[in-house]
């Protein structure tokens, strides 16, 4: 069983509390492990959990007006999630669905706000940070819409790249497509082109940015 006591303590929403502090959270808490593209949650549920990746990579997608699907961010060991609505009661914002296999740890919401309750300085820290990830996101999301396919499949493997110092990511070309918002097979042809430019190294594995090499 995977250590989540320690993992909890160098999150920043929990830095500075003690073991016997976090433990009654940690007893209401569920570990469970979940397969390559099992559901963690569907947009639109009603939302009763959160969230801790503890190992492994979970993949967050949404739907469009049109129905097409989306992949808004990729989340690795360490993250809590989702990173909005932590003190309402709305539905999950976006569809969680784990990459290979996932340890996760689920926390009940009404655990999670009686925890808060009981450390209120806890509220602003949770709120601080999650106004930073959201930044963060919406920073991405400008960026991504200012840029040519090219310009986004690299910044989406530079994050890979980034990610990939704790975790290894290997997305499909259908997911990397549902990211820059292209066709498997532009996606296909454009790290072709990279590869030929010697911009890439395509490994079996990953896809290494040669100057990140």
């Amino acid at each position: 069983m995977k250590n989540w006591e320690a993992l909890l303590k160098k999150n920043e929403f929990f830095i500075g509390l003690t073991s016997e502090e976090i433990r009654p959270l940690l007893d209401q808490a569920v570990e469970k492990n979940f397969d390559d593209k099992d559901v963690l949650f569907s947009e639109g549920d009603d939302r009763n959990f959160l969230f801790v990746l503890g190992k492994g990579t979970v993949l967050i997608s949404k739907l469009s007006e049109d129905g097409e699907e989306s992949l808004i961010n990729i989340l690795t060991s360490g993250e809590i999630f989702p990173h909005t609505g932590f003190f309402d009661d709305r539905p999950y914002p976006g569809t969680a669905t784990a990459k290979k296999q996932a340890e996760v740890l689920l926390i009940p919401i009404a655990s999670f706000e009686r925890f808060v309750e009981t450390h209120p300085h806890l509220s602003f820290r949770i709120i601080k940070e999650m106004s930073k990830k959201i930044y963060t996101l919406q920073k991405k999301l400008n960026e991504m819409l200012s840029m040519n396919v090219e310009e986004r499949l690299l910044s989406t493997l530079r994050q890979m790249n980034d990610l990939s110092e704790t975790e290894l990511i290997h997305l499909t070309h259908q997911e990397l497509g549902n990211i820059v918002g292209a066709s498997r097979e532009t996606v296909t042809r454009q790290l072709k082109k990279l590869e030929q430019q010697g911009r890439v190294k395509i490994r079996k594995d990953r896809i290494l940015l040669v100057d990140d090499l």
